[in-house]
């Protein structure tokens, strides 16, 4: 009973949000080049959705870690499409995500993404669209926007951290910013079938890769220590809350 009365809030909730989000666009393009409303408007709908349901539970740790007169590159584990909203509970910053180009095709959600502004990667991985991504990356940090990456480019289907890519480092190299690393949990065990469980979301902020070590640093080095404290992080996460449920 739970679910389906979560699920009908949720639905009349998001189209009203997706109305809202038509006329604020319609209102401030002409303006805000960054979509500094836009993205305000996304962060209290995505926290909205996590506090409309009783059974779950939001933490959000590392938020002295944000300077927000800083840009940065930001990464993420990717467990499910969840993570989206989880990351919009990011404090201080404003940020364009980078999406597969089939993500906007995507009903309703491609048309949010659109109207964000947010950054679109080839699915076939080609030269020209790649060298699109960087290009755009690079607009936005330089104005002040950071910019969320999944480096392992896929969902994991098992959650746990698979290899990482390169893109977001280039990018925070080329750019000159520091590298955000986060790390989310519980986006896969939310949901089992169409129900909804008892869970706990976390999002930790971990100190970032200054900007001159990542311009110093071969990539591969780079993209090894920002994987590695992925993986370190999303264990302690998890013992943490195996221990809290032991206890319970």
């Amino acid at each position: 009973m739970v679910s389906i009365l979560y699920y009908l809030v949720l639905l009349a909730w998001s189209l009203a949000y997706f109305v809202f989000m038509l006329l604020l666009f319609a209102l401030t393009v002409a303006f805000d080049r960054e979509r500094k409303a836009l993205h305000a408007a996304s962060r209290f709908w995505a926290r909205s959705i996590f506090f409309l349901n009783p059974l779950w539970r939001l933490r959000v740790e590392g938020r002295e870690h944000i300077n927000p007169k800083g840009a940065y590159v930001v990464t993420v584990n990717h467990q499910s499409m969840v993570d989206i909203p989880l990351m919009y509970v990011l404090p201080k910053i404003n940020f364009k995500w980078v999406a597969k180009s089939g993500v906007y095709k995507w009903p309703l959600f491609g048309v949010v993404l659109w109207l964000h502004g947010d950054i679109t990667v080839d699915d076939r991985g080609s030269v020209r669209k790649t060298l699109g991504f960087m290009s755009k990356g690079l607009e936005h940090l330089h104005r002040g926007t950071s910019v969320i990456i999944f480096p392992e480019g896929s969902r994991s289907r098992d959650g746990e951290v698979h290899n990482f890519k390169e893109g977001a480092f280039l990018l925070a190299r080329e750019a000159g910013v520091p590298i955000l690393p986060c790390v989310i949990d519980g986006a896969k065990t939310f949901i089992k079938g169409w129900r909804v469980r008892c869970n706990t979301f976390t999002v930790r902020i971990t100190p970032p890769v200054p900007a001159g070590k990542v311009a110093e640093t071969p990539v591969r080095e780079v993209l090894a220590e920002v994987r590695e404290r992925t993986v370190s992080e999303l264990a302690a996460i998890r013992g943490r809350e195996k221990k809290t449920e032991k206890e319970r």
